[in-house]
């Protein structure tokens, strides 16, 4: 009877015991309670994080699309000046006076953004053929202004001059008026496309 009685004790003491610990710590309730804070802190860690790095992102868009917008509207610029200084100088390239061409100064392109833009990679939101012919163009023109034997043709007409300066002057007017037909406006069309993203980002940050 004694073992038996002793047996009873021993179990009634070990049940209390293992619910006193859960009781302790709260019962499951506290520790589902516990889990579910855990996985908010979590996600919520997780949402901040990532609502961060989308920002970021939209930000380094916006940036990189008004950087591109500023370049292409140089460019377009830049571009459009030599084109005007060179159209003026086009009439002039035929005329005469006592034998001699009346041009006034000989012109020079102007290429500093077309310069700095080498080493600027958001010169690649224009599209490949327009920097490649603008790069054609700019080339071109800059061999024929800088041949001494084409300064000297048109510095003096003389009778076996005249052909060579005719056929000249008409290559010259023809890639002014490529630049005039062709890149001005394509360089027009990809700063508005810029200047669209532009807008989008700062619609999308108000």
């Amino acid at each position: 009877m004694a073992s038996i009685d002793r047996a009873s004790l021993d179990q009634a003491a070990r049940g209390p015991r293992r619910m006193g610990f859960l009781s302790s710590i709260g019962g499951p309730q506290f520790i589902v309670a516990q889990f579910f804070t855990i996985l908010a802190t979590v996600l919520g860690v997780y949402l901040a994080g990532y609502v961060g790095f989308q920002r970021t992102l939209e930000y380094d868009r916006f940036v990189k699309a008004q950087e591109q917008t500023n370049l292409i509207q140089s460019l377009r610029a830049e571009l459009r000046h030599n084109t005007a200084r060179l159209r003026a100088f086009v009439p002039l390239m035929e005329k005469t006076q006592e034998g001699h061409a009346i041009y006034g100064d000989w012109p020079k392109l102007h290429l500093f953004i077309w310069r700095a833009s080498a080493e600027n990679p958001t010169v690649f939101a224009t599209p490949p053929q327009t920097l490649a012919d603008m790069q054609a163009f700019y080339e071109e023109i800059g061999q024929m202004l800088s041949d001494a034997s084409i300064q000297e043709m048109f510095r003096r007409l003389t009778t076996s001059n005249v052909h060579d300066r005719k056929v000249l002057t008409e290559r010259f007017d023809a890639k002014v008026k490529f630049a005039e037909t062709t890149l001005l406006p394509a360089l027009q069309a990809t700063a508005a496309r810029s200047e669209t993203l532009v807008q989008q980002y700062t619609g999308a940050s108000q």
